[in-house]
């Protein structure tokens, strides 16, 4: 049986319907070096966010696929406390996202670095297997 991973746990391809594929429930497109992913709140978030995916499950929306890679502010520990306010379940995509957005450590990494870093067996330490690796960002990694 297939299983998807979500930040409310492994869920049967069977137990979920409609899934939105590709969006951004916490994303960071601002000047690389102010880095403001980093102080932002999760109760922030969560009121901003929650009423949009509380509208999707009315919808007939049973889970989404939450693509924001490393270097765009990703903040699985924030997509998890909006899952969890919600009761939404999001797939945390891993991966890195284009330049000019490759993290300054990713690019001087070699490959079995960048793997251990952004790759599902390391979601940050917040307990979440990543649920997707999108193409486009795996094309993206930059090679030693």
């Amino acid at each position: 049986m297939s299983m998807l991973y979500t930040t409310l746990g492994p869920k049967k391809a069977s137990e979920l319907g409609l899934i939105l594929p590709h969006e951004h429930v916490f994303v960071d497109l601002g000047p690389i070096e102010e880095e403001n992913w980093r102080r932002a709140e999760a109760e922030a978030v969560i009121s901003l966010m929650g009423p949009e995916l509380e509208a999707a499950a009315r919808s007939g929306v049973t889970a989404v696929v939450e693509c924001t890679p490393v270097g765009v502010g990703r903040r699985v520990d924030i997509v998890r406390a909006v899952s969890e306010a919600v009761q939404m379940p999001l797939l945390v995509a891993t991966g890195i996202y284009r330049e000019p957005w490759v993290p300054e450590w990713a690019v001087a990494a070699s490959e079995d670095e960048v793997a251990n870093q952004a790759m599902p067996s390391n979601c940050y330490s917040h307990m979440i297997e990543a649920g997707t690796i999108p193409r486009s960002q795996a094309a993206a990694c930059p090679s030693p």
